[in-house]
């Protein structure tokens, strides 16, 4: 990466991690790019493919430390495919280890404020495949948004009528381990929706 590459990626990372960030990113090389927000994930990892780089994206409008759990998530990914290839699982035991030396370097070097370090520390006892299963995390991280904090699936009430990013509009039913059942409005189709998913509540008819 360029020196102004760098300093586009600190405008979405913590300050304190630029040299971490510069040290690993100069022994390997992949294409990385900042992405809109997509409402699927925060982040993926490809692998080289046809004379192509690796590729590592991330979705711009995730706060600072969010965009690093992320980046340095899908960066474990790469590490991973350079020692292994296509052997481990996707989320096995080497990405697991890779993902948590990788993120205590960061949390030695006092990058994340003290709440969000403590949840980090037993978030990477056993980390999940997404950060977005630990409702913990997510919860904190949540705190640093630049924005408004928005409404969580998890938080309205059963029975409610709300609305998803992508304009559908659903009634809130029973909650299935991390997941809701919900049932569409228009179709009666039923779906499983993730708890932490950004809703905006609509008002019941009289």
């Amino acid at each position: 990466m360029t020196e102004k590459e760098y300093e586009i990626l600190g405008k979405y990372v913590p300050e304190t991690c630029l040299p971490i960030l510069k040290k690993w990113f100069e022994q390997r090389f992949f294409l990385l790019k900042i992405t809109k927000k997509r409402t699927t994930k925060l982040g993926d990892f490809r692998h080289a493919f046809n004379g192509k780089p690796c590729r590592i994206s991330v979705n711009g409008n995730l706060n600072k430390y969010s965009f690093l759990i992320t980046l340095t998530h899908e960066f474990a990914h790469l590490l991973v495919w350079d020692k292994h290839q296509n052997e481990p699982k996707s989320h096995g035991e080497e990405w697991k280890t890779e993902f948590a030396k990788l993120m205590h370097v960061h949390l030695q070097r006092g990058v994340f404020p003290p709440d969000l370090e403590k949840v980090l520390i037993k978030h990477l006892q056993n980390p999940p495949a997404s950060s977005q299963v630990d409702m913990k995390l997510v919860e904190t991280l949540k705190k640093y948004n630049n924005t408004p904090p928005a409404l969580l699936l998890k938080e309205i009430p059963e029975g409610a009528i709300f609305v998803l990013e992508n304009k559908r509009v659903f009634k809130k039913m029973e909650k299935r381990r991390t997941r809701i059942l919900c049932e569409e409005v228009a179709t009666k189709k039923r779906y499983l929706i993730h708890c932490v998913a950004e809703v905006v509540v609509l008002p019941l008819s009289k």
